[in-house]
């Protein structure tokens, strides 16, 4: 789900509002980008000023990003002995799947997050569209709420965060910085009709006719038959070597006989004289 530029400050206050120095500190993760280390500067003065507990820890890459999720991010869940709590991601998290790489999604579970909110603020492109358009913990499903945007917490709209929203569940929250709302349309039904979509079972012979196996080509004669030894390069070479050292024994023996023909032509033609 997407914060749009008119909420930008929704989360912030509400995190204003209920942290205390005792509470969770906030963890940042941060790119070892300029853009990403001149925004968590300014990010760790305001919450100073605030009094908001929190912790940075710097992120090289998705390997860096996805071992801070199975050792800082996961012990906040919810369901393993945490309580929750923000992650700030600065330059880093827009092109992936966040729920995936941090370990927060679960698949089977409606518990996801489980009390994790994660803030991406973050100036790579493409969006991911799960980020952006899902990113949600679901409500219990019913018959009444059959699809997957149905079942979006209250005050999300097609993954907009509206002025009912209200923050603690936990998810993926994208700020967006005008490019979503502008530019995103077509991708925003496309991703909405993808995961409304039935899954299709493939069992792996729905392409298959039965003759795949009287249908492979035979193989070429070149290839080395079972139980003969393959000949190396170096054998190449010495056959190779031994059939022009022949070649010139050949003309040698050629020429011999040429000369012993001619002295007997010489012989008969003495005797006829």
């Amino acid at each position: 789900m997407y914060l749009p530029r008119d909420l930008i400050s929704k989360l912030y206050t509400h995190l204003q509002n209920t942290r205390h120095p005792l509470s969770p500190p906030v963890l940042i993760l941060v790119a070892l980008e300029p853009d990403a280390l001149s925004a968590c500067r300014i990010l760790t003065r305001l919450l100073k000023h605030d009094y908001i507990p929190h912790k940075i820890h710097p992120v090289a890459g998705y390997g860096d990003l996805e071992r801070a999720g199975q050792e800082l991010v996961a012990p906040m869940m919810e369901t393993r002995g945490g309580s929750g709590g923000v992650v700030i991601c600065l330059g880093v998290g827009g092109m992936v799947d966040m729920g995936t790489i941090l370990g927060l999604e679960v698949d089977g579970e409606d518990s996801s997050f489980s009390g994790v909110e994660v803030w991406v603020i973050d100036a790579h492109r493409p969006w991911h569209l799960g980020n952006v358009f899902g990113g949600f913990p679901l409500d219990p499903i019913s018959d009444a709420t059959p699809s997957h945007q149905s079942r979006a917490p209250g005050g999300v709209l097609s993954g907009r965060i509206g002025h009912s929203y209200q923050p603690g569940k936990g998810g993926i929250v994208v700020f967006d910085d005008g490019d979503i709302e502008e530019g995103l349309d077509a991708e925003r039904d496309a991703y909405l009709s993808l995961v409304d979509m039935p899954d299709v079972e493939d069992h792996g012979d729905a392409y298959d006719d039965g003759d795949s196996e009287s249908e492979k080509e035979p193989e070429p004669e070149s290839e080395v038959r079972s139980g003969q030894k393959r000949k190396s390069w170096s054998d190449r070479d010495e056959e190779s070597s031994d059939d022009e050292d022949d070649r010139p024994r050949q003309r040698r023996r050629s020429n011999s006989h040429s000369q012993l023909r001619s002295p007997i032509r010489r012989v008969d033609q003495h005797s006829e004289d």
